[in-house]
């Protein structure tokens, strides 16, 4: 017989207020030289493979909260994979708002379209209390150019609103 083991799949819900705050805690590789790169809100190749899924925090957090747990994760993997550590370098945020407002104009289409939509998939019990989500699955990775300007739009967002936590020293 083969294995009857179930996966549960995902159970996620929008998030619809506007003034939500989302945590995206910034990795060193995103600040190579001190200045974080879009490269902090564009997929990874595991983004990817969760639906084209950002990880954010959100809810009952702090930024503060989110870079520990984030630091933690990193260095539980870095570890598993006998790599040297090192620490994110800090925080940034950006609302609900700043990320079902970025319109992506595209010549096929007359009117500009609002792509990118937040999800909360903390209720599930294999995902932390405070994970959520940033959906780019209506707009793939392979819509280079608009895929590069919601990252770059990102960001931008974010830096205007500067540092939830850190910039940290490693």
């Amino acid at each position: 017989m083969g294995d009857e083991t179930e996966v549960a799949e995902t159970v996620r819900e929008p998030i619809t207020q506007r003034e939500t705050v989302l945590f995206r805690p910034i990795i060193r590789a995103w600040a190579p030289n001190g200045d974080v790169t879009p490269q902090a809100f564009k997929l990874s190749t595991a983004d990817k493979a969760d639906s084209n899924r950002l990880s954010i925090a959100h809810g009952d957090t702090t930024a503060e909260d989110a870079y520990n747990e984030r630091a933690a994760a990193v260095k539980k993997r870095c570890d598993d994979n006998g790599k040297p550590y090192h620490a994110p370098v800090g925080v940034l945020a950006v609302t609900v708002e700043d990320v079902e407002s970025i319109e992506i104009k595209s010549p096929e289409e007359s009117e500009p379209r609002r792509p990118l939509t937040v999800w909360d998939d903390s209720m599930n019990d294999h995902i932390p209390d405070t994970h959520g989500h940033i959906d780019y699955d209506n707009l793939p990775p392979s819509d280079r150019g608009a895929y590069d300007f919601a990252a770059k739009a990102l960001l931008d967002r974010a830096k205007k609103k500067g540092w939830k936590f850190g910039p940290c020293d490693e």
